[in-house]
This record gives C-alpha cells, sequence and structure tokens, in this order.
C-alpha cells in the first residue's frame, strides 16, 4: 500500500492524458490505497483515506467499470465510518449497489455500525445478524477481497449491537464465539483481523462486568491487555488507547468487586496514566471517576 500511495501521481497523469485506459488504473489504485488493512505500514488519516474514497467514486463514474464503482462507494462508506461521520456513513452504505457477495455483506457491516454510531442500535441488530449470515456462506475470498470485512468482524459488530440494546448474555455468547475463531486462526489468518482481537476481547470484558461476571471478566483480562500491546499499539494508537483504558476501568471495578483492592486501584492508577496521553483523553473523565470512587470505598 505504501508504494502505491507514492506512485499515485503516475495514474493521475494517465488518467489524465489517457482516460480510457488511465482511468480505471487511478481507480484501482485509489481503492488499493483506501481498503483496510492493519498490517505494515500506520493507516493513512481517516481525513485522506476519504479524500482518496471520494476520487476513486469520481474516477469510476466516468468509466463503465460498475464493480469498480460499487466497490469504490463501499469503501467511501467505510471511510465515512472511520471519519466518525455516521449518518453519512449510513446513507452512502445504504446506497452502495448490489455487487458481489462480499462488497455486499461489507457495506451491511458499514451500515450497521454506523446505526449504532447515531444511536440506531435496535435498528443495526438485524442488519448486523444479516451480515454473520451472509459472511459463514460466503467462500474463501481472493486476495483483492481479503481486507473487505470479515466473519470475526462481522461477529464483533453483531457483538456490540446485541451489548448496546442491553442483550447482554448473547452479546458474550457471539464476542465468545469470536474470540475462539480468532484463536483458532494462523498468524497469517489473523495479519487481515488484528484489530478485531483486541476489540472483541476488551469489549467481552465490559460486557461481562455489566451482567456481574466479575471472576469471568477478569479470566479474560490478561488476554484482552496482552492485544492491546505491541505493534497495533504503535501503528493505531487512535483506536488501541481508548479500549485499553477502557479495558483498565472495567478491570479496576471488578478486581473492587472480587475483594482486591489493592489490583483494583494498581488497575485504576494505569487507567488514568495512559488516559493522559493524547489519544486517550476522551476516556480521562471515566479514568478518574472510576480511581476516585475506589480511593473513597
Amino acid at each position: 500500500m505504501g508504494l502505491v500511495r507514492i506512485l499515485l501521481p503516475l495514474p493521475r497523469a494517465a488518467a489524465k492524458w489517457a482516460p480510457e485506459k488511465g482511468g480505471p488504473l487511478l481507480g484501482a489504485a485509489l481503492s488499493y490505497c483506501v481498503t483496510p488493512s492493519w498490517a505494515g505500514l500506520p493507516p493513512p488519516s481517516p481525513a485522506r483515506r476519504l479524500a482518496w474514497a471520494e476520487e476513486a467514486v469520481e474516477v469510476y463514474r466516468s468509466t463503465a467499470d460498475t464493480e469498480g464503482l460499487s466497490r469504490a462507494l463501499a469503501l467511501r462508506a467505510h471511510a465515512l465510518l472511520l471519519s466518525g461521520r455516521f449518518e453519512e456513513a449510513c446513507t452512502a452504505a445504504t446506497a452502495v449497489p448490489e455487487a458481489s457477495p462480499t462488497l455486499t455483506a461489507f457495506a451491511g457491516d458499514v451500515r450497521a455500525q454506523a446505526l449504532a454510531g447515531v444511536g440506531r442500535a435496535e435498528e443495526a441488530v438485524p442488519v448486523a445478524h444479516a451480515c454473520v449470515k451472509a459472511y459463514r456462506v460466503l467462500p474463501s475470498p481472493d486476495r483483492r477481497d481479503r481486507a473487505l470485512g470479515s466473519l470475526p468482524g462481522a461477529l464483533r459488530t453483531y457483538g456490540m449491537v446485541l451489548a448496546a440494546v442491553g442483550r447482554r448474555e448473547e452479546s458474550v455468547a457471539v464476542y465468545e464465539e469470536c474470540a475462539a475463531l480468532l484463536a483458532a486462526m494462523s498468524l497469517r489468518e489473523l495479519a487481515h483481523v488484528e484489530l478485531v482481537r483486541p476489540q472483541v476481547l476488551s469489549e467481552l470484558v465490559g460486557v461481562l462486568r455489566a451482567l456481574g461476571r466479575h471472576e469471568d471478566a477478569l479470566g479474560v483480562g490478561p488476554e484482552a491487555r496482552e492485544a492491546l500491546r505491541g505493534p497495533l499499539a504503535w501503528a493505531v494508537p487512535e483506536i488501541v488507547l481508548p479500549l485499553r483504558v477502557r479495558l483498565l476501568v472495567d478491570l479496576a471495578r471488578c478486581h473492587s468487586a472480587t475483594g482486591d483492592p489493592a489490583e483494583a486501584g494498581a488497575c485504576a492508577v494505569e487507567a488514568v496514566a495512559e488516559a493522559r496521553k493524547p489519544h486517550g483523553a476522551g476516556e480521562l473523565t471515566s479514568a478518574l471517576d472510576c480511581l476516585a470512587e475506589l480511593r473513597d470505598s
């Protein structure tokens, strides 16, 4: 992906001087740059990703490549989701034309996450469930489609929206299925879904805590903490750091509930320290509240 980004001026020039051949080449290059990827180089900023996606859509609109246009529209919806523009992402995902089953499932997953992002989790539940069903029967994707969603990703979305509507026991079952699926994957397979693992494990801890299953949550804790370390924390700190803070707060409350105030305090102090870092600032209030409550108890 990094090399394609660097060489983008070449297909842009080709599209300008020979639109019939250069247009599809530029559209493919832009789509490649926008396609989700968590391995290797740090991903581009949401703003840059969205700009490339918008350009890809415009390029494909001037060609006869309907499949390429559908792909670009789905990637644009995903870029809007990553930018936090959930209403627009929902509208964009709904407008993606029927294309390959993989692309349709990917657009559905984007729509489910966008619906949850605007507080419409009840509407998101059937959409997320349909995506899980679709991914279960999809054949092994080819190299080009491997980054366009996955069964673990769809399960994570489904577990998340179930938790959001209060169906926590069902959410736990979905998260546990996803965690088991990830645990059985090879390193090569995990490279395409590596961000899903820390999300699933940390969110599972939170749902177990909400159910009062503190010992179970603490049992998942070490694996969740391990998943939030390493290269991923360096590549996407804006995603990993808030997850780590929320996980530490959940673990602190679980340790407190099970009669281990020392470990609870240590987790809360670590949560505050992590939340004081730039990408953790949004979780600072929660971490400070947790620490204050533990010290007052």
